[in-house]
């Protein structure tokens, strides 16, 4: 059979044609099948993340187990509250106080150290600490709104309706103060840096931007001087002369002399330990100073004695009561020693007894304390007169035991005494020598302070019986040598500071 050329070519074209066609189909199969190998891959791989998410550690399994463990912890947790809780309300509706001490927002605390220090101290509202019958047993903090104040254990609240208005406190043996709030930087400042900023922070102070922390030496009173009821800080410290404090007088331009403080039989008297010399004192009052400050700064405040305080002379008891004869008649020395002997008393097997270990420190009132009380009162005004805008700490006219001052009743406090109201026709509902729940800080005694005064003095605040309340007022300062004994008209007036 004869293939002509045609033939031949058309034959080539058809097989070609069915060649390539069975290429491209097994291509497509291919590219199918190493499709099919990448799926699969991939889906072991996610299973693998699964799996492993589920049952591996800290997956969903373990996550399920923590969270039903979680809700049975706080159950449980839930149900001690509830349970705390019901004790609390059986316990103040019994009259006594909840093993956590009570809390200022009812929510439950938990149950108090056996022996609480001040840091861990109960805390009660001003109403609850008021219904308090008995001295509390432990320090206690009390909040009133935006203030708070510390009542130290064997103290309880007497008087007083709020922290800015005097809250009286009263020991076991009746002596009565009034809690003072202050801020630590009005009272105190740094000798070097005495404008620098004063902080305070675990139990340091510290001079705000001056990376110093000042120490015993170096921490004094802020001492102020007042007009109408603007005040203005002393900026400087001298250690030998003008106001000062903590200081010794001796006399001397440079510290060293041999009077008042620098004499063996006044520092004899006063300091404390084995080793009695002039530069002994010293290192007492700065480290009384610092530490008084100390608490302060942790407390916001301080106690100030109701009334001036009697019994000073050496063989008598100190006491802050009302209706009790001030009149001292001793030295400085004598009055600085005796009243560290107040607020010692502790309840033992239920008898009263003297205990160093109490939970204050009473003192002779330092000038900046005093200070502080008259920066607390400087809006207070005189009601007694009433031509212009007066006010109590710069002119105490009618608002002290002063000469020519008698009250309604006739009764002109000739004999002294503590605490005795001072009342007129005119404002009959208001004891005027009673201010923020303190008596006599103007007129009656002069008050014998801690502050020292030029090379030879120790100051005196607040005028006398024998004064004017215009010339001698509240904020008024009086400078005596320490060592006169034969003024009838100076007593003094004590503080206490809360132990930390």
């Amino acid at each position: 059979m004869k293939i002509n050329s045609k033939e031949i070519e058309q034959i080539s074209y058809n097989v070609a044609r069915k060649r390539k066609k069975e290429i491209a189909n097994n291509k497509e199969k291919g590219i199918t099948l190493i499709a099919l190998v990448v799926t699969i891959v991939v889906l072991l791989i996610l299973a693998g993340i699964t799996i492993t998410f589920v049952l591996g550690e800290g997956g969903i399994l373990d996550m399920a187990k923590e969270a039903a463990k979680r809700t049975n912890e706080a159950k449980e947790q839930e149900l001690k509250d509830f349970a705390d809780f019901q004790n609390q309300v059986e316990n103040w509706v019994n009259g006594g106080t909840s093993s956590g001490g009570g809390s200022t927002s009812g929510d439950v605390t938990p149950p108090a150290d056996p022996s609480p220090t001040p840091e861990q101290s109960t805390t009660k509202t001003l109403e609850e600490a008021k219904t308090q019958k008995d001295p509390f047993e432990e320090t206690t903090k009390v909040k009133d709104d935006d203030k708070t104040m510390t009542i130290p254990a064997g103290f309880k609240i007497t008087e007083g309706e709020s922290i800015d208005e005097g809250v009286v406190v009263q020991d076991r043996a009746k002596n009565e103060f009034v809690w003072v709030p202050v801020a630590i930087n009005d009272m105190v400042m740094c000798r070097t840096h005495p404008t620098a900023k004063i902080s305070y922070k675990d139990g340091e102070f510290s001079c705000e931007g001056q990376e110093h922390k000042p120490d015993q030496t170096e921490l004094v009173g802020k001492l102020y001087t007042f007009s109408g009821n603007k005040s203005t800080p002393m900026a400087t410290y001298n250690a030998n002369s003008g106001y000062r404090e903590p200081a010794i007088v001796t006399n001397s331009s440079n510290g060293e002399g041999t009077s008042y403080d620098g004499d063996s039989n006044n520092f004899n008297k006063v300091v404390e330990g084995a080793e009695k010399t002039r530069a002994k004192f010293l290192e007492q009052l700065q480290n009384e100073f610092y530490n008084m400050a100390k608490s302060v700064a942790e407390n916001g405040g301080f106690y100030i004695g109701r009334y001036e305080t009697s019994g000073l002379k050496d063989g008598e008891t100190p006491i802050v009561q009302k209706g009790k004869d001030p009149t001292v008649s001793t030295d400085w020395y004598t009055m600085y020693k005796n009243s560290k002997e107040i607020g010692k008393e502790v309840l033992k097997d239920g008898t009263i007894e003297k205990d160093e270990s109490s939970s204050v420190t009473s003192s002779m009132i330092w000038g900046c304390q005093w200070d502080a009380v008259m920066n607390w009162m400087k809006n207070v005004t005189n009601p007694t007169i009433t031509s212009a805008t007066k006010y109590f700490i710069t002119d105490s006219s009618g608002m002290g035991w002063y000469s020519g001052v008698t009250g309604s009743d006739g009764n002109s406090n000739s004999e002294h005494k503590t605490g005795v109201n001072l009342i007129n026709d005119q404002y009959p509902e208001v004891v005027l020598n009673r201010v923020k729940n303190i008596y006599d800080l103007a007129g009656n005694m002069y008050d014998w302070t801690l502050e020292a005064c030029v090379t030879n003095s120790r100051i005196n605040r607040g005028g006398d019986y024998s004064g004017s309340g215009s010339i001698s007022p509240a904020s008024h300062r009086y400078n005596i040598h320490p060592t006169s004994s034969d003024f009838s008209y100076i007593s003094s007036r004590s503080t206490l500071y809360v132990n930390l």
